[in-house]
Order: C-alpha cells, then structure tokens, then sequence
C-alpha cells in the first residue's frame, strides 16, 4: 500500500519462521516515504538525531527513527522503523537501509549522527557509518557527569562549556570547573571534546543542536500514536 499510495518510497518487511508449523510471522519493517526522502537530500541540514522508542500497544516493540533538521530548526522525519528489539542487529539493519536511501553523497558530505548512546548504537554506527561524525546528546552526558558530582553550580559550567562558540571560551569555562572541582574536570577532558563541546564540532554540519532535544519532540508529538 505504501509504494501504491507514495510511488519511489522505501517500505521493507522482514519476518521470521514460526518453529510451530512453518508459518511467517512479522519481526520488523522499515519506512522512508518518498517526500521525507527528497526533503532531507534537498532541504535538511546534514544532521540526523537517532533515537529509539518503545511502543504501548499489546504488541509491543521499538521504534527506531531518524530525524533530521531543517533550515529553520525544526525536526524534520527521515525515517523510522518498527522492530523487535533494540540491539546492535537492529540498529545495524536500520542504519543500512537508511544509508541506501538517503546516503547518495555521504562519501562527499557525511552526516553528522546525534545520539543518547543507546543500546548497541555506538558500535552499529562505526561499523555502518564510519565517515560520520557522532555527537553524544550533552544532556545524557550531564546526566551522568551529576550523578559522580553533586557539587551545585556544575551544571551550570558543564553548559557554559558545552555551548562556548570557541575554544578561548571553552578553556575559560573548563578553567572555572577545574577550579571548582579538579576530579569534575579530569572527568570531562577524557571525552573526546568533538562529541560534545560545540567549538569542536565539525563545521560542515552548520548546527548548533548539542542535545539530540528535537528527536524527543518528535517522539512527544507521536505519542499517541506510539
């Protein structure tokens, strides 16, 4: 019905033997509408927020999306898919199918990837898409910087630092948690700046996103569907 009603999009269905009687049983599928698909190539900056979510129907599963952004900043859907489990296997099988739909230039122009590190997805994007950059949503990354400092005040300069527009500001605002807390700071120079600290971020993206914010919007904006 997909490809009748929306000619050149991508729909795939996979499914799985049943061992009691043979019979195919669904597993998952994986959608790119035909408009989502030329609205990201022409029109979306080359970002995409990947995230996924879990379903509250009597089947349950996860749903897998990808989520981009126009020149305005507003979330734009790339794709999604439904599938059993959320595990490297999946995440690699979604990652693929979206690579050959909208990776026609990724050698010349890789995306940029933002994530909250869910499960297996680190690993799938290496393997499927090692030309991309991969941003870690700096709020998952100040959720576990305040669970090791409780200090009052962190927060604060863990943002100053995340948002500095150069690197004289961002060494300022590191300055200032080392001088708060030396084991805070320690902890922060062993993450790769370029996954969180905007000054470093490769500037071919053109996006000033540090938290993958617009992913959860859309999943807000579907939850009554979900």
């Amino acid at each position: 019905m997909i490809l009748n009603t929306n000619p050149g999009s991508m729909a795939i269905v996979k499914s799985e033997v049943s061992k009691v009687g043979g019979h195919p049983h669904f597993q998952r599928i994986f959608i790119c509408l035909e408009a989502c698909k030329w609205g990201f190539l022409e029109a979306c900056r080359p970002v995409i927020g990947i995230d996924g979510c879990h379903l509250k129907g009597p089947y349950g599963g996860i749903m897998l999306s990808a989520i981009s952004l126009e020149a305005n900043l507003g979330f734009f859907p790339v794709a999604y898919a439904i599938v059993e489990t959320e595990n490297r296997e999946t995440w690699c099988w979604f990652l693929e199918l979206l690579k050959e739909v909208v990776g026609r230039d990724l050698q010349q122009n890789p995306w940029c990837i933002l994530s909250d590190r869910q499960k297996g997805l680190v690993n799938a994007i290496q393997e499927v898409l090692p030309r991309c950059s991969h941003r870690n949503c700096c709020h998952h990354i100040l959720q576990n910087f305040q669970k090791k400092f409780r200090q009052t005040g962190l927060g604060d300069l863990f943002w100053e630092a995340a948002k500095a527009p150069n690197v004289q500001e961002f060494l300022t605002a590191m300055n200032k948690i080392r001088l708060e807390n030396r084991t805070a700071f320690d902890w922060l120079t062993m993450l790769d700046s370029r996954s969180w600290a905007f000054h470093a971020m490769e500037v071919n993206v053109k996006c000033e996103h540090v938290t993958s914010n617009f992913v959860e919007s859309f999943n807000a904006w579907i939850d009554e569907e979900r």
